[in-house]
């Protein structure tokens, strides 16, 4: 990276902090009110100076940096709006034998990854007297697990949400490693982590999985609403369980949802009859539709980074389409940028913001409301994780 976003962010870094880091909007417990300022953290220049319209790599790991890592296919990401940081939680664990359950949080003041612990070692594991399964050197953090969509920022409890369970670590499916500790295991928990102290909190209340589903924040009710294919689901912390507000029927494995705050509706893509279809639940009305959505679509369904950009008031999708002449496989392909349209039910192309790979399966597309770009964290094939950014 030696582009001119590149080199403003060394010159950035060399200086040192340009802004004090001034608290965000939301504060714990309390839902942020329309009118209010967007959150305000401290924001690195050269990401403000971005062009239109196109992707920039900035920041690309390299074998000497304090923190590196494989991307997990299999993981979630949320964007922490009350520091300016972008945060990765969940592992491949059955295809790779990665034991990753800590969540990498990347940067945006000083473009770095940094861990909030160290991976835990397996021994570690075990079971509580309760029957929850946890690990690390205090018991204290949750076991590996993929997690998909189901990750959220809850901005009103300054928390990431985590509402999947370890699945794949069932014994005789992919692994036996747990063998001995699975019949002590009475619940999956949802759990939390609270960012103000790093603390996770297994809750209470019966947990429900979203696991390969996906839940969303609703910014403007500030609850977690999660969307599996039986039923649609509400989160409240304060309470400290789950409610089933619809039924479902209409998902497919392998969604991502996200709340488009100008229509007041969650959005998930899915694949119906081959097609990639948009699935949009009305929290007022309590009713999910699969839209009809005439003209031009999308080529893939399943397994999309998604995300929605406020100032557009569309809907992102980073979405793998053959290139011309491509030989197959992720190498083979480009990675499109596509609009949805939630008021119109319709979908537009980018022209410009290609990638020149696919990116496969990959959860990792969020929007920073300071610095107002996208970030997408992917492995282009055959080289390091790299964090990408785009302005419109």
């Amino acid at each position: 990276m030696r582009s001119r976003a590149g080199r403003l962010a060394l010159a950035f870094l060399a200086a040192g902090l340009s802004a004090a880091a001034t608290p965000a909007l939301a504060t714990p417990g309390r839902c942020p009110r329309a009118g209010d300022p967007a959150p305000v953290y401290a924001l690195n220049p050269a990401l403000l100076d971005l062009p239109k319209g196109r992707w920039i790599k900035i920041h690309q790991q390299r074998p000497g940096d304090a923190v590196t890592f494989t991307r997990q296919k299999h993981a979630g990401s949320a964007f922490d709006s009350r520091r300016g940081r972008l945060i990765l939680f969940g592992s491949d664990t059955h295809a790779t034998g990665d034991w990753t359950n800590s969540p990498l949080v990347f940067d945006l003041q000083r473009l770095e990854w940094r861990r909030l612990y160290g991976d835990d070692d397996t021994a570690s594991y075990t079971v509580t007297a309760d029957g929850i399964p946890v690990a690390g050197p205090a018991a204290n953090h949750p076991w590996a697990m993929h997690t998909f969509g189901a990750l959220a920022y809850d901005a009103a409890a300054d928390a990431l949400i985590v509402a999947s369970y370890p699945r794949h670590m069932t014994p005789g499916r992919f692994t036996d490693a747990l063998q001995r500790l699975w019949p002590r295991i009475r619940r999956h928990p949802t759990w939390v982590l609270h960012l103000d102290t790093g603390r996770w909190q297994a809750l209470a209340g019966d947990a429900v999985h979203f696991f390969p589903y996906a839940v969303a924040f609703d910014s403007r009710r500030c609850i977690v609403v999660g969307l599996r294919n039986d039923g649609i689901y509400e989160l409240s912390l304060e309470a400290g369980r789950w409610r089933k507000m619809a039924p479902g029927g209409l998902l497919k494995w392998g969604n991502t949802a996200a709340y488009d705050s100008r229509n007041r509706v969650l959005v998930s893509v899915t694949a119906r009859q081959g097609r990639a279809s948009v699935v949009l639940y009305d929290p007022a009305t309590r009713r999910a539709r699969v839209m009809p959505t005439p003209g031009v679509r999308p080529s893939r369904a399943r397994y999309l980074p998604l995300a929605y950009h406020p100032d557009m008031g569309r809907i992102v999708a980073v979405v793998d389409s053959p290139s011309a002449g491509g030989t197959g496989g992720r190498a083979g392909r480009r990675a499109e940028t596509w609009l949805y349209d939630a008021a119109k039910d319709t979908w537009t192309k980018l022209p410009r913001a290609d990638l020149p790979f696919g990116v496969g399966m990959n959860y990792n597309l969020q929007f920073d409301p300071g610095h107002r770009i996208l970030l997408l964290v992917a492995d282009p094939p055959g080289a390091a994780v790299a964090v990408w950014a785009l302005r419109l």
